[in-house]
């Protein structure tokens, strides 16, 4: 995932801010006064330039930064759900949920999707969820979790809770008497936002202020 416009002019914005207090602070301090010799000069403007010199030389740092950044935001990215719209996430996350339970010994009963989510101080992180009801051995029941939990993807189970309300003959007759489980398990897509409607062809900003 490549850093988006916005978080790059944060970023750039903070470089230049940063280098512009410091170039103030150089200016002022070596500001030379009326009374000084033209050799006194000279020498505060070779101390300003050698200043200006390290200031600039900090561009490589921040440069580094940027990069870091970006790595970070791409190891996250690989981390979440491969889908762009939250629908195809929730249909990814059933997916894997699927496959575990198959590899795992686990049956699944019931399966229902949850109310997306948006991540906090975030534009386009949603949090995706799925609850499930599983029927398995306690055996059976801890790979399905393992699988969960070690996936390359960020998977999380929200809940875990067992449903009495549901005890078959089926499964009496199985001995799996234990009741289903019920699990909530949620992971993540980056989903940015829409961008803004374009103004209408002819409206300024009078139209506007007149129509509200």
């Amino acid at each position: 995932m490549k850093v988006s416009t916005r978080e790059k002019k944060i970023l750039y914005t903070g470089i230049v801010i940063a280098v512009l207090i410091l170039i103030y602070y150089a200016a002022t301090e070596f500001m030379p006064g009326d009374g000084e010799s033209i050799a006194d000069k000279v020498d505060l403007q070779e101390k300003l330039l050698v200043r200006q010199k390290e200031l600039v030389g900090y561009k490589g740092y921040y440069e580094k930064r940027i990069e870091d950044a970006e790595d970070e935001i791409g190891k996250i990215q690989k981390r979440l759900l491969p889908a762009n719209s939250t629908s195809a996430a929730g249909t990814e996350l059933r997916r894997l949920l699927t496959d575990f339970a198959s590899e795992s010994g686990v049956a699944i009963m019931t399966t229902s999707n949850m109310p997306d989510r948006k991540v906090d101080d975030s534009d386009s992180l949603i949090k995706v969820s799925v609850r499930i009801a599983v029927q398995s051995s306690l055996e059976d029941l801890v790979h399905f979790l393992s699988s969960i939990r070690n996936h390359d993807r960020f998977l999380k189970v929200e809940e875990m809770a067992i449903n009495t309300n549901i005890v078959t003959v089926a499964n009496i007759q199985r001995r799996q008497i234990r009741p289903p489980l019920n699990l909530v398990i949620s992971g993540y897509v980056n989903v940015p936002p829409p961008d803004e409607p374009a103004a209408k062809h002819g409206e300024n900003g009078t139209q506007k202020a007149a129509a509200r």
